[in-house]
């Protein structure tokens, strides 16, 4: 593929990942999509997308030329044909999965995650996070508008399930069979100017790609030939298992007395149709696919984290009295940006871990099984309990009432191992002193 100019040509990597079907390709190979309007019709994606194209002319600013005498400007993956966002060809790309049974509250965690990030990585890390793709994170978006930027704070909303069809997938055309494919939420990670590791923005700057499956997605049989769309588990630098305590009957007793929560104390005939499904099924579930796709031995232990994300914190933070929900980050005497506390996150890990061994074993034994580094992370998207809408009888939030807590972390402690050099740590003697060990 052509380039701008011999710097520009630099800076291209030798090999692409398909954020969609993950192809690796390499730059040269990419199709391009046409940009005249008569050039509609695709033969992998249908008519109402433009037509992809191999180039024989160029601009001279190194874009193909389709054939109806257009500039094109966007490309697409040689396999599924699915855009493929420039950044894509000159930045890294990093995989996270997002996994967890219906209803475990995924969607209120990614949306709260990723606000918090927006805020949290420019402001104490130094470290800007841009979407890749606007319109492929316009569901985020519009999750993000609903909890945090609603014109409407005082009214009860509530983020919708994520289905198993719609539009986080894309169906493609294989020739003799049609596969379903999710779409990502894909994110730029760059070094700003007082990162100490500025200087080094090419080599540690990251594409941030994030897949959020619907529970189903995740059940005994659902991942087949012409539906993949959980294969991305087997690329992910870092496993996110979403573990709902209000769907567990021995987490509910163990709080009774302890919170107000309705999802502790209330279940109606939707929670317990889908809390039917046990939530250590899709934890197995999803350990066999990443065995079976990245090729492991049923007694070989998976090298990359798994972060077990204890969803709904508010609701049960009683049963650990003890633990702090102070940010695990702080100030270094001298360093213009902030170093995650491992140390913490390890501590409240490992009373997350003990609390989980006692009232649902199966989880932590599945977990400890497959990953040789494993963390118990608490989180709340919400920061209170939600309420029950009378209209509806649904339950839901008031968007002036949100206040999540911990949920960067998980993804903070994820960066900090997979991406080295963005995100600093410090083993910690005293937060109050900042000293370092």
């Amino acid at each position: 593929m052509p380039a701008a100019s011999p710097a520009s040509a630099l800076t291209l990597l030798t090999e692409v990942t398909c954020p969609h079907c993950w192809q690796r390709f390499a730059p040269e190979e990419s199709l391009w999509i046409s940009e005249h309007p008569d050039l509609s019709g695709d033969a992998k994606l249908g008519f109402e997308h433009a037509r992809r194209f191999l180039p024989s002319r160029f601009s001279v600013e190194g874009d193909a030329i389709d054939e109806g005498g257009y500039r094109a400007t966007k490309m697409a993956c040689p396999n599924c044909h699915l855009e493929v966002p420039r950044p894509f060809y000159q930045v890294p790309s990093i995989f996270f999965s997002i996994l967890g049974a219906p209803a475990c509250g995924k969607s209120y965690f990614l949306a709260s995650m990723t606000w918090k990030m927006r805020q949290t990585l420019p402001r104490y890390f130094s470290v800007s996070m841009n979407d890749a793709d606007a319109s492929a994170n316009a569901r985020l978006h519009q999750y993000e508008e609903q909890q945090f930027l609603n014109p409407n704070p005082d009214q009860l909303v509530a983020i919708a399930k994520t289905e198993t069809q719609g539009d986080l997938y894309d169906l493609v055309n294989m020739g003799d069979h049609s596969i379903t494919l999710p779409r990502p939420f894909m994110f730029t990670l760059q070094p700003l100017g007082k990162h100490p590791n500025h200087a080094r923005s090419k080599r540690i700057s990251r594409i941030m790609c994030l897949y959020d499956n619907a529970g189903e997605s995740f059940l005994p049989g659902a991942d087949t030939v012409s539906s993949p769309v959980t294969r991305h588990l087997a690329l992910s630098s870092c496993l996110f298992f979403c573990f709902d305590p209000t769907q567990d009957p021995r987490f509910r007793r163990a709080c009774e007395g302890k919170s107000e929560d309705p999802q502790m104390t209330r279940r109606t005939a939707r929670l317990d149709r889908e809390a039917s499904v046990r939530q250590d099924t899709i934890l197995l579930e999803a350990i066999q696919r990443v065995r079976r796709h990245a090729g492991l031995r049923e007694d070989e232990l998976h090298q990359r984290p798994l972060v077990i994300v204890v969803t709904k914190w508010d609701s049960w933070h009683r049963l650990l009295p003890e633990a702090s929900r102070d940010e695990p980050y702080f100030d270094i005497q001298g360093q213009s940006v902030r170093s995650l506390n491992r140390d913490r996150i390890q501590a409240i890990s490992s009373q997350v871990g003990d609390l989980l061994r006692e009232l649902c074993p199966e989880i932590v034994a599945a977990a400890e099984g497959f990953a040789r580094d494993l963390t118990f992370i608490p989180v709340s998207a919400t920061g209170r309990s939600p309420e029950l809408d009378p209209e509806s009888g649904s339950l839901g939030i008031r968007p002036r009432d949100m206040d999540p807590y911990w949920v960067e972390v998980p993804m903070l402690y994820a960066l900090n191992s997979s991406a080295r050099g963005l995100i600093g740590s410090q083993h910690i003697i005293s937060p109050q002193s900042g000293q370092a060990s």
